[in-house]
């Protein structure tokens, strides 16, 4: 997966991570002057990136991520709507207003696995990003 970002600040020491910012997409791509519904802009993501190529300070680069990127996103997105469908559709012996409420402790419990996933993986920092080329 790759993203356009900014150079923002340069590794203190040779061989160093380069701190990059990358502006967030939407699906609407925030043509709000069409539409007139975004509620604001998507903040800007700080990330920091192995460089294969000499950069300097504000320097347009292309920023490529691994693929754990895209589970982390299935896992986050996906996983609470399959542990909802599970807890409602499983007990199917049960009265209808408890198969709503066991769907919802699934999806309760998988936000919060989503959760305790996003903060491990920024604990040990499980996604890495190289800079591949200079625009």
């Amino acid at each position: 997966m790759t993203q356009i970002a900014t150079v923002t600040a340069l590794p203190a020491a040779p061989g160093g991570l380069v701190e990059l910012t990358v502006v967030r997409q939407t699906a609407c791509g925030h043509s709000c002057d069409g539409c007139g519904r975004c509620a604001g802009k998507a903040p800007d993501l700080v990330i920091r990136a192995e460089s294969g190529v000499p950069v300097a300070l504000g320097d347009r680069v292309e920023v490529y991520s691994d693929n754990r990127v895209l589970g982390f996103a299935a896992l986050v997105y996906g996983l609470p709507v399959v542990l909802f469908l599970l807890g409602y559709l499983l007990p199917g012996f049960l009265p209808e207003p408890w198969r709503y409420a066991c769907g919802g402790a699934g999806f309760l419990l998988g936000l919060a696995a989503a959760v305790l996933c996003d903060r491990r993986a920024k604990r040990l920092a499980a996604v890495s990003y190289r800079i591949t080329r200079k625009l």
